[in-house]
C-alpha cells in the first residue's frame, strides 16, 4: 500500500495540488486498518467456522462501505472535493486493500479443500 501511495500521491502532484493529500493519507490509512482488522476477523473465522467465511466476507464489505459514510465521506464536501476526485481517492486504496483480502480469501479456502 505504501508504494501504491507514492504513486498515488505523485500522479496527483503532477494534475495539480487542488486535491488534498491529508484527505488522500486519511482514505490509506482507513483503507490500510479496515483491510486489516477484517483480514484478521477472517482469519480467526476460517479457524473457527470455515463454512461461515464468505457470509463474514460479504458482511464486512458492507460495513466497509458503512464506515466510508460515517466517516469519510463528509470530508469530502468539506473539502469541496468533485465527485470523481473522492472517488479516485478513496476507491484506488479500497479496491487494492480488497484484492488483497480476497487473494488471501482464496488461499484460506484452497487449503481446507
Amino acid at each position: 500500500m505504501a508504494i501504491l501511495f507514492w504513486i498515488h500521491s505523485q500522479i496527483i502532484d503532477y494534475f495539480g495540488p487542488s486535491l488534498s493529500k491529508d484527505l488522500l493519507v486519511v482514505c490509506y490509512i482507513f483503507n490500510t486498518f479496515v483491510a486489516l482488522a477484517f483480514l484478521i476477523l477472517l482469519l480467526w473465522v476460517s479457524q473457527q467456522s470455515p463454512t461461515l467465511l464468505g457470509w463474514i466476507f460479504l458482511m464486512t464489505s458492507g460495513l466497509k462501505f458503512l464506515l466510508f459514510y460515517a466517516f469519510i465521506y463528509p470530508s469530502f464536501h468539506v473539502h469541496g472535493l468533485e465527485p470523481k476526485q473522492g472517488f479516485f481517492i478513496f476507491f484506488i486504496p479500497y479496491t487494492v486493500a480488497s484484492v488483497i483480502e480476497i487473494r488471501q480469501l482464496i488461499k484460506i479456502l484452497n487449503q481446507g479443500a
